[in-house]
């Protein structure tokens, strides 16, 4: 970042004293900083809402609502802006509790001399770009992480091509019943990585027991039951993934706890991991294996039927059956294109 850019910045300054927020308005757009003032705090926090601010500048000492007061709602939101604290005397500075609990950066003691506050606005500029190159590294180590977790389904597929084409309709199976259920674009986003690649730990099972044709000892299936847990032991390496690997450990879960490979059930299995067992066990039904026939799509809404509360979540599995019935050219379509 050159030295143009190093010393511009968004800034929102909240203070009561009309006169200091001037005087202040005044210093730091001299410095090239955009500089918006509230005296009201509730239209301030609803402002940081609607828009994004790299710094917040904020009086600690007003009425009727102190600035830590302010800053508290505006973490519960915002959790990457840097906060600056003003108050106008040391003695009535708040504690470094205070600081560190609601994740204050800087502390400036108001005066008529602002080299010091320029000096801190400075300081929070460099912090926010090394927070963002953090970021742009994290999402540079994720996309490495998906594309190795690519790597090793394929690698999966060229021994065992029925894993590889399972999750791919089990994950457009998935994206049919989060559009069914109107779910939120972030669990839409976590629920299709988790159907992609929820399999993804049978790269550690043996090829003699994942190829294995024919009936599968109890040692055996013990083997393969492991398999979750390698797949989210693969993603919990990036914390970015920290919502997404529950759903791979747990697909395999029962609502009556009867499932593995933590033997939880209920509202306890996290909400899409159900739904994805739900995908799952509904296209291992229909699939053909070479130890198996297929079943019809409507066996196989009958056995999710008989499931729900026992195997499935008695709320979602008639709606699935529902959205299955609603959208059935496609889900045809799913299976004749694999």
């Amino acid at each position: 970042m050159n030295n143009d850019k190093l010393v511009r910045a968004k800034i929102l300054v909240i203070d009561d004293d009309v006169n200091m927020m001037d005087v202040l308005s005044v210093v730091l757009r001299r410095y090239g900083h955009e500089v918006k003032t509230y005296t009201e705090p509730l239209a301030a926090i609803e402002e940081l809402r609607r828009n994004k601010y790299d710094i917040l500048l904020v009086n600690y000492l007003m009425t009727p609502v102190k600035g830590d007061k302010i800053v508290e709602t505006v973490r519960e939101f915002n959790k990457e802006i840097y906060i600056i604290l003003m108050s106008i005397h040391k003695d009535l500075a708040p504690s470094i509790e205070t600081m560190q609990h609601l994740d204050i950066q800087a502390y400036y003691e108001k005066s008529n001399r602002f080299d010091n506050l320029i000096l801190l606005i400075q300081g929070g500029i460099k912090y926010i770009e090394q927070i963002n190159k953090i970021k742009t590294m994290n999402n540079q180590l994720d996309h490495y992480l998906v594309d190795f977790a690519k790597i090793l389904l394929q690698t999966i597929g060229a021994k065992d091509h029925y894993t590889e084409e399972h999750s791919r309709r089990v994950t457009l199976l998935c994206i049919a019943f989060a559009n069914y259920l109107n779910l939120d674009e972030r669990q839409k986003s976590d629920l299709q990585i988790a159907a992609a690649f929820h399999d993804i730990g049978k790269i550690g099972i043996p090829d003699n027991i994942l190829l294995k044709t024919s009936r599968l000892t109890d040692e055996e299936y013990n083997v393969i039951k492991t398999h979750p847990v390698i797949a989210a032991n693969i993603f919990s390496v990036s914390d970015i993934y920290k919502d997404i690997y529950p759903i791979m450990y747990h697909h395999h879960e029962r609502y009556d706890s009867k499932g593995y490979p933590a033997g939880i059930g209920g509202k306890q299995i996290p909400y899409l991991a159900r739904i994805l067992t739900i995908c799952d066990s509904f296209d291992a039904i229909v699939s053909k294996r070479t130890y198996k026939e297929g079943q019809t799509i409507e066996f196989a809404l009958t056995e999710i039927e008989k499931g729900a509360g026992t195997q499935f979540d008695p709320e979602l599995a008639p709606q699935y059956i529902n959205m299955v019935k609603n959208n059935m050219s496609y889900i045809e379509q799913i299976y004749n294109e694999f």
